[in-house]
């Protein structure tokens, strides 16, 4: 099994594969997989996927939807035969389209809902997944390729959604996306308030709970959101409309 990008989801993917008795190597930066091997969440580490490639059976894109899109390229380019791969990404229409373009039939689209407001590999844990629902989204893979992503989702205590690509994205957008984007509206629009940003600690648990996204890292959360824009906007939309008439007396 090689897991590139060792940050929240794939470090904490790399725990979990190792707690379930698989073999894991890493791909990352030097620190991350220093931090990695410390941590004792993989075998092996390479910072250079083209030498890792031939390492394992399985390999999970866990990075951001535009690294994504980079690596099928060189992964679909530089993979052996029989190499099934499957990825993380939040957003699912564009990465399903890339990876039918190629013909990259060993493809099977993947996002594992869970996650925290945490990054990077000091955030990751080896329950992250435990009970949680992964979506698939397996246009045009091998049915091979999809059993034995179905059997890694499973054995890491996730279970396995299959549902069409774009599909994934409007229900994320509602369930997922527009979340955090309220998160951050929620809490900028009392922090900005002159009187109430003075008594913040004034807070309750409702609004700890409504805006704990806020403290997402930006920079994913930005092209997560503009790889979902037109179904962000529907979202933002019905939002809009909902509470408009939830403020009605």
């Amino acid at each position: 099994m090689l897991v590139v990008g060792l940050g929240l989801v794939g470090g904490s993917l790399a725990k979990a594969l190792r707690r379930a008795g698989y073999r894991v190597s890493g791909v990352d930066r030097p620190a991350v997989l220093r931090q990695a091997r410390a941590a004792g969440a993989v075998h092996a580490v390479f910072e250079d996927l083209a030498s890792a490639l031939g390492t394992a059976d399985l390999v999970v894109l866990a990075t951001p939807p535009r690294a994504t899109l980079r690596l099928l390229d060189q992964v679909e380019r530089l993979a052996p035969a029989s190499l099934v791969v499957t990825d993380c990404a939040s957003v699912k229409r564009g990465v399903a389209a890339k990876a039918q373009r190629l013909g990259f039939h060993r493809f099977v689209g993947g996002h594992p809902i869970a996650g925290t407001e945490g990054r990077g590999f000091e955030s990751s844990r080896a329950d992250l997944f435990a009970g949680r629902s992964w979506a698939l989204t397996p246009e045009g893979a091998e049915p091979r390729a999809v059993a034995l992503v179905r059997r890694m989702v499973k054995d890491v205590g996730a279970r396995p959604v299959v549902l069409a690509a774009s599909e994934h994205d409007r229900v994320l957008a509602f369930l997922s996306h527009l979340p955090q984007v309220a998160a951050w509206a929620l809490y900028q629009a009392a922090a900005r308030d002159r009187s109430t940003r003075r008594h913040l600690d004034l807070a309750g648990p409702g609004f700890r709970d409504m805006t704990r996204l806020h403290r997402s890292p930006r920079p994913l959360w930005r092209e997560i959101l503009g790889e979902n824009r037109d179904e962000l906007a529907r979202a933002l939309g019905a939002f809009a409309r909902a509470l408009r008439a939830s403020a009605r007396p």
